[in-house]
């Protein structure tokens, strides 16, 4: 179905208003996660940079644990379980005028994530999982309306670039049916492959692996998540090269300390990249995560009102293809004449609105 995330966003144009107090300035979340506490071992707590936040040597004769890797005087603990972790997020989404999330996991999960958040929960799966799903499979679940986004595409946990040819028939059908792709080019959990998967490095990161990709798939919509941390200069020049390449902030806008991720961020804004720069949460089993990563943006010295209103909102409209209209809500723009009709068939008749507030 070309039109399936199209049909999703038409739905987000056409939904009423909440009856709660309309939020500051509405926000879109490029990179959300529906996960279970198995996926990490459990659960865990973790650090964040609304405080003091160091990345200490670890003794590996005791083993090295995320725990151990990061330090501040107080983490936040997971979610007590995995609907908990579901529900307290979607309050986070409410709360803080998130109107859209892209949301990835496993299909079931991400499914039970919209049947309980609406049409917000835009559904997301991998194509790069450790057993590649089959394309007419893939083609099977987008046509039927199953997911709208492929992400988030971990080739680097796997221990590949995303230049490998595996990945190519995958790419070939994102552009093919327009399907937008968000890619994982950054670090990993501390400890990187101490604590995560074994499989990941940090020096298959760079983002000038995806040149190729972009040069044999032109009209294939991708966005680069964590913007290739630490590599900023070369996403700087992989950007300038591929003007049609977005980049998200996710979990380094939490994750590490301020002053280290305003230094990125001022480096991408700096070259020329406002426009291209979208917000994202990366929350998995810390709901609490997400205000922490909403206020770092708010509080950065160096952006303007309308810079913040582009990262947290309008840029990631425009890549999702969605316009602006004069009463202020998100529609879809260039996906073409979409019926109310088509609509119910595709997006099982659940609205979803984005509302931009100046």
């Amino acid at each position: 179905m070309r039109n399936a995330l199209s049909a999703l966003l038409l739905s987000l144009a056409l939904a009423s208003p909440s009856p709660a107090a309309p939020p500051k300035r509405p926000i879109i979340d490029m990179h959300l996660h529906a996960h279970g506490l198995d996926e990490y071992g459990g659960g865990g707590s973790v650090c964040t940079s609304d405080q003091a936040l160091e990345f200490p040597a670890v003794d590996p004769r005791g083993g090295i644990t995320i725990e151990k890797a990061e330090a501040c005087a107080k983490p936040i603990a997971a979610a007590a379980s995995d609907d908990a972790v579901m529900r307290e997020s979607l309050q986070m989404l409410e709360e803080h005028g998130i109107v859209a999330a892209v949301t990835s996991g496993q299909l079931a999960r991400v499914s039970a994530w919209r049947a309980a958040g609406g049409a917000k929960i835009l559904p997301a799966i991998s194509f790069a999982g450790d057993e590649l799903v089959p394309i007419a499979e893939l083609r099977r679940l987008y046509e039927e309306g199953k997911f709208a986004i492929f992400a988030e595409i971990g080739a680097q946990y796997r221990g590949r670039t995303l230049d490998d040819p595996i990945y190519e028939p995958y790419f070939a059908l994102a552009e093919e049916v327009d399907i937008p792709v968000g890619v994982h080019l950054g670090e990993g959990p501390p400890g990187g492959p101490h604590t995560g998967d074994p499989r990941y490095r940090a020096r298959l990161g760079h983002p000038l692996q995806l040149e190729d990709v972009l040069v044999r798939h032109p009209k294939l919509r991708l966005w680069v998540m964590h913007y290739g941390s630490p590599f900023v200069d070369e996403m700087i020049a992989l950007l300038y090269s591929h003007p049609q390449v977005y980049v998200d902030v996710a979990q380094n806008d939490w994750g590490f300390p301020r002053a280290h991720f305003y230094s990125q961020l001022k480096r991408l804004i700096d070259a020329g990249f406002a426009k291209r720069i979208l917000w994202g949460s990366d929350q998995m089993l810390w709901p609490k995560t997400i205000p922490v990563a909403i206020e770092t943006i708010e509080q950065a010295p160096f952006l303007s009102e309308k810079q913040k209103q582009d990262i947290f909102h309008d840029n990631a409209a425009r890549f999702l293809r969605m316009s602006i209209a004069p009463t202020g809500s998100a529609s879809p723009n260039d996906l073409g004449a979409i019926s109310r009709e088509r609509v119910d068939t595709c997006a099982d008749g659940q609205d979803f609105v984005a509302r931009r507030i100046e």
